[in-house]
């Protein structure tokens, strides 16, 4: 019932768009299809009539208020080319509704009714900002329910793709000044709204409330298509280094080789802008909301920054902006964003940190890291449905940005980096009265020393403004970073106003030369969190179990080891019992394994973990069984021992046990020839293993899963344990077994 309805609604809407908004009366002259009742004008500035006419006619323009008296006057002549543009200053905002009466030669030709003067801004963007509201909870509560917004609301629907020749499919070689097909206005209260950009909407619900004018929005963007379709060919050509940069990937098109029967409007330089954007030059904005990046998200560091500035300047130019043109863009969201990396979405949040920097009084980026990204089959997940909470951050960053409503209008980001006893101190600007956690523990920090390989990290606020990163396993820390995982909804970290958080802090990461690999596994090693978010290309995003047990139960409570929660371990009896982190989830009846999470362990060369024995006996540690193919494990060795396992005391104690990953040994034969972590190609499975030391049940406390850096240089004679006893037969297997190991190994990386 609920898709029939939207099925009718959605038709409804795409009818209404084939109705013309204005009515010629006239054959001598015509206003260009952009025009139409119920427009908005950007308030206080120039109001610019233009189309065409016969050469020499006079063209004059009337604004008369509700109570028809004449507010503005404006006349021109027709030039050469059939051409006329006129403009007067637009009043003050105001709800007040304005009639436009345009004549030629002394004959109407064009009246417009409804017309407003308010707030204007374009949203830009690919898919996420062309999502229509009708497709979020929100707007089809609105429809199903009959609830409308205001009339003060005033949405343009720009044709996009748009017609040239009659065909969506061909792309001029030149701008178009004006679109074939009506660019539509519609009231808030209009049905035809749900087929607006969902984030454009709320956008302008909220600055209409805050605001109290008229809040215009051209919707101005498609789906799938990269930034460079929305640059002017001049912006490419007169930039170097833009220009370097689409000549890199075969992306630059000289006007001579253009064919506008085979260009794609997804990835070829300027097809967008020509058809889309170009046609708006008469428009005085207030200001751009962008959100885009998903089909650009592989370029590599510094590329996304030029063709940004590039974008920037280009549309200050083409909107004769007084003065760079604010933008509102926002950070994007947890995606399964493939390419066979999954630091692919940290790196470009990082750089639209950085892209903000270059010019703070231009530009205002949100951070959606608190977002739910839920979704439903009827979408995408690349689509979440939380519009309505971005639009309402880029409405604040709009308000403190362009307006001076508030000081703080952009994300928290890195305003300096101190390197100190063994600790790295990050200062941020944009915190507002102060940092605070929500929550009473840090999340999603990581460090790394010079070997560029990240480890979980500590962190404190120790001022307002700063914090403190830091691990016991890496004592001369280059980098520090936060929120850097491909699903990193456990940053808890906000700038606040009054004890009230404003924006989430942008992920960063403080040395961008540090990036060999950055911690993606804080959803199982912190040991707090009983479900994790991952977010997956297609299906199955959502909330997984975080940890799984053989032979025991496990909960999740407040830690007796260390910060936060700890994962608590109570055997059935059965010996040995196993903990593990949950790698795969089910779907569809079998077992796929998470794409948002990095299973390569080849950098790191130890393991550490906390553990707690809370029932009478010892237990004893049998060791980690890590899986590296489907025919062979390894299990590493104690530090400074000969073993595998341990006992662990029952001494109400923790214990801290540290696993050297240089001494991998095939099956947790001690004897065998032991490898170092370079065989962790991919780690498909890691296997805690216990048992009862009197084969009762027992009960354990795990906590603070951490990985190092720096190998242990164990030599045997450092050994706290003697070396194992071996019969001549265990000699003889693990001879065997230490041939076969390698047999697998170089088979598996030929393979590979």
């Amino acid at each position: 019932m609920k898709k029939t309805f939207a099925m009718i609604l959605i038709t409804a809407i795409l009818f209404c768009f084939g109705i013309s908004a204005s009515a010629e009366t006239g054959a001598q002259a015509t206003l260009y299809n952009y025009y139409g009742d119920n427009m908005l004008f950007k308030q206080n500035d120039d109001a610019i009539f233009a189309g065409t006419a016969a050469a020499g006619s006079e063209i004059i323009c009337t604004l008369t208020n509700s109570s028809g008296e004449t507010v503005a006057v404006a006349n021109t002549v027709a030039s050469a080319d059939n051409t006329f543009s006129l403009s007067f200053k637009a009043p003050a905002g105001s709800f007040e509704e304005y009639t436009a009466t345009l004549t030629v030669n002394g004959e109407v030709f064009d009246e417009l009714t409804g017309v407003v003067f308010g707030e204007l801004w374009l949203a830009g963007g690919q898919s996420n900002m062309q999502w229509i509201l009708i497709s979020t909870a929100e707007g089809y509560d609105m429809a199903v329910n009959g609830k409308v917004g205001s009339s003060a609301i005033r949405m343009m629907y720009a044709p996009h793709p748009g017609t040239y020749k009659g065909s969506n499919e061909k792309c001029p070689a030149q701008p178009l000044t004006d679109y074939e097909a009506t660019a539509h206005w519609y009231k808030g209260n209009d049905a035809s709204i749900f087929g607006m950009t969902a984030i454009g909407y709320f956008f302008a619900e909220k600055m209409l409330s805050d605001l109290n004018v008229p809040i215009g929005i051209l919707d101005a963007n498609l789906g799938g298509t990269s930034i460079l379709t929305w640059l002017p060919r001049e912006a490419i050509e007169n930039n170097a280094q833009v220009l370097a940069d689409c000549n890199s990937d075969g992306r630059y098109i000289p006007l001579k080789n253009w064919n506008e029967d085979a260009i794609n409007w997804g990835i070829d330089m300027t097809s967008n802008y020509n058809k889309v954007i170009h046609p708006l030059s008469n428009f005085r904005l207030s200001g751009m909301l962008w959100y885009q990046g998903e089909s650009d998200v592989a370029w590599t560091y510094g590329r996304y920054t030029r063709a940004f500035n590039a974008l920037q300047e280009s549309y200050t130019k083409h909107f004769s902006h007084d003065g760079p043109l604010p933008i509102v863009f926002t950070q994007l969201a947890s995606y399964g964003y493939g390419f066979g990396n999954v630091d692919l979405l940290q790196k470009r949040n990082v750089e639209f940190a950085a892209i903000q920097q270059l010019d703070p009084s231009s530009r205002a980026l949100t951070s959606i890291l608190d977002e739910p990204l839920t979704y439903t089959a009827d979408t995408h997940p690349i689509h979440p449905y939380c519009k309505k909470g971005i639009s309402e951050k880029m409405a604040y960053a709009a308000e403190g940005l362009v307006y001076g409503l508030h000081d703080t209008y952009t994300t928290a980001t890195v305003k300096s980096v101190e390197i100190k006893n063994s600790s790295v101190y990050v200062t941020l600007r944009d915190v507002g009265d102060k940092l605070i956690v929500d929550g009473d523990v840090l999340h999603a920090f990581s460090i790394c020393d010079s070997s560029g390989v990240y480890v979980p990290a500590k962190a404190e606020l120790v001022s307002a403004d700063t914090i403190r990163v830091y691990s016991a396993s890496v004592m001369n820390p280059v980098s520090a970073a936060y929120a850097c995982a491909q699903s990193n909804g456990n940053a808890n970290l906000y700038a606040s106003r009054n004890g009230a958080k404003l924006l989430a802090v942008s992920p960063f990461i403080t040395d961008i030369n540090y990036k060999a690999q950055l911690w993606q596994s804080e959803w199982w090693a912190s040991c707090d969190y009983e479900t994790f978010w991952h977010c997956h290309t297609f299906m199955d995003t959502g909330y997984h179990p975080s940890w799984g047990a053989s032979n025991a139960a496990i909960t999740y409570k407040k830690s007796e080891i260390d910060t936060g929660n700890a994962l608590y371990v109570a055997s059935n009896g059965t010996n040995p019992f196993t903990v593990f982190p949950r790698f795969t989830y089910n779907t569809n009846g079998g077992e796929a394994y998470f794409e948002d999470v990095d299973l390569k362990w080849s950098s790191y060369k130890t393991l550490s973990f906390k553990v707690k024995v809370k029932s009478a006996n010892p237990v004893h540690f049998d060791g980690l069984m890590l899986t590296i193919n489907d025919q062979i494990w390894v299990a590493p060795a104690i530090k400074d021992s000969n073993l595998v396992g341990t006992m662990i005391p029952a001494d109400g104690n923790t214990h801290t046990i540290t696993l050297d990953l240089d001494r991998l040994y095939p099956l947790a034969n001690i004897a065998a020839e032991s490898h170092k972590s370079n065989v962790l190609g991919v780690v498909f499975r890691a296997e805690f293993v216990f048992r009862d030391s009197a084969n009762g049940a027992a009960e354990i406390c795990i906590d603070d899963v951490t990985f190092g850096t720096e190998p242990l240089n164990f030599s045997s004679s450092d050994s706290t344990e003697p070396a194992p006893k071996l019969s001549f037969f265990e000699r003889i297997k693990a001879f065997f077994l230490s041939i076969y190991t390698k047999i697998v190994l170089f088979f598996d990386r030929l393979f590979k």
